[in-house]
């Protein structure tokens, strides 16, 4: 009998990013986690922007940044991070188009193929229903399968696009 593991989310404070950036560090590839900055490999310029984009999305959806993240506990153990980025606003009241935001997540090697990313995706959705938006979106590479997996198991529609990329939409 397997046991899945006890997820939830953790808002990313100074301590919980810089748990995220040792994690990231020692159990992710650095291109998994942040863009190529200054070369290959865990630098001080792609460090210097792990920190500035965890804080600027601090301040949550409605912040400047538009964005939050949040440190993803598997049995009270860091296993990654987990975003929502509001695309564009709707108004019930108004009737200007849908609320839509962007998701995307990250897990270490060791905690992937554990239903740790489904669980975490499961919890962001709720946020992101409680916030008010109405349709999430995420893109993966098209090689990445569990990713293609785990989106189209939260009800995902997955397109195929020419770029190598897998775009999904959930609507809520």
């Amino acid at each position: 009998m397997s046991r899945f593991p006890d997820v939830s989310l953790v808002d990313v404070d100074e301590t919980v990013l810089e748990q995220l950036l040792a994690l990231a560090k020692r159990d992710a590839s650095p291109d998994e986690v942040a863009p190529p900055l200054g070369g290959p490999g865990w630098n001080l310029e792609r460090t210097a922007w792990f920190f500035s984009y965890h804080r600027a999305a601090a301040e949550g959806l409605t912040g400047d940044a538009a964005e939050k993240t949040w440190g993803i506990l598997a049995d009270g153990s860091l296993a990654g991070s987990i975003r929502l980025r509001r695309l564009t606003s709707g108004s019930a009241e108004t009737g200007s188009g849908t609320a839509v935001a962007e998701t995307g997540i990250w897990l270490g090697r060791s905690f992937r193929s554990r239903g740790i990313g489904s669980a975490a995706f499961r919890l962001v959705l709720s946020e992101a229903r409680n916030a008010g938006v109405t349709r999430v979106t995420a893109r993966t590479l098209t090689g990445n399968l569990g990713a293609q997996r785990l989106l189209a198991s939260a009800g995902a529609v997955l397109r195929p696009d020419d770029d190598g990329t897998v775009s999904a939409v959930v609507v809520l």
